[in-house]
């Protein structure tokens, strides 16, 4: 999974930090709890919205302890219904996206996940009605070559703001408000990673819509094609990140506002230039 949604950890003073880390260990041990293998794919993208949640709430979480048989340590960690939330919405889209990866390629990992994870079920049946519709419609793009970014990354959009049209303890307004910044995230994400992909895309000749956007030719060299068509990947991506900063600043944070201010002014920019500059890092907390 993505994993491009971060705060910059140099920048957050050392109680965000740990308390960060307490929300990432707090969504895996509710994937533990659920589906333990899953654990292992967990991305940055669900601690920001379990953040964005406990936030709108203005809960303060209390430390629990438990073993790490990753790190083989003891770590501190957060438990909510909202932490809980978050894991299970982590698991149909991870369900969902290796049904698409194991698609593309006969990779035996996602294999054997995607075999463990088939008969999971959320908790909401019509939201899943919902992702499998969009996810349906993000495969028809793919098999009629659409050679458009802003068609698949606002389907993806809709896919992430899904998850949070049904919320509980949350205003209206501040509702629309968090299903726009989804939206705006979600449209990132897709680009961002349509980016981040172009080479392995080109080289397995999977659907990316740059290639087809921008009219790759096989006889070109992709690292040429991909320094030439960064200029405008870069002024589409700030493009959606001011709709992103637009729309979470109307949001009303109560709690761990540090971290969540982090992830966006600072986060967002950062890896939004690290993939435009090719450059890799581990993603893990």
């Amino acid at each position: 999974m993505f994993g491009y949604v971060k705060p910059v950890k140099s920048e957050l003073k050392l109680r965000e930090l740990n308390e960060f880390k307490a929300f990432y260990c707090g969504v895996c041990t509710s994937l533990q709890r659920a589906r333990y293998l899953a654990k292992f794919f967990l991305s940055y993208d669900s601690i920001f919205f379990a953040l964005l949640l406990t936030s709108l709430k203005g809960r303060t979480l209390s430390y629990r302890k438990r073993f790490c048989e990753i790190g083989f340590r003891k770590v501190a960690y957060f438990e909510s219904d909202d932490i809980s939330l978050a894991a299970t919405n982590f698991i149909l889209l991870l369900k969902y996206k290796l049904l698409d990866d194991v698609k593309d390629e006969r990779n035996f990992v996602r294999l054997v996940l995607l075999s463990i994870l088939k008969n999971f079920v959320g908790e909401n049946p019509h939201l899943e009605e919902q992702l499998i519709g969009l996810l349906a419609e993000l495969g028809i793009l793919e098999r009629y070559q659409v050679p458009s970014i802003d068609q698949p990354a606002s389907i993806f959009g809709e896919i992430v703001a899904i998850f949070f049209h049904n919320l509980e303890d949350i205003s209206p307004e501040q509702k629309v408000v968090l299903v726009n910044l989804a939206k705006h995230v979600g449209r990132w994400i897709y680009v961002l990673d349509a980016f981040d992909d172009l080479e392995k895309d080109a080289q397995k000749r999977n659907y990316n819509p740059f290639l087809l956007q921008f009219k790759y030719d096989e006889s070109t060299d992709i690292r040429q094609f991909i320094d030439n068509i960064r200029p405008q990947v870069r002024e589409y991506l700030f493009k959606i990140l001011d709709d992103v900063i637009l729309a979470y600043n109307l949001l009303e944070l109560k709690t761990y506002k540090g971290i969540l201010d982090n992830i966006v002014y600072l986060g967002l920019f950062e890896e939004t230039e690290r993939i435009l500059n090719g450059k890799k890092t581990c993603r893990k907390a």
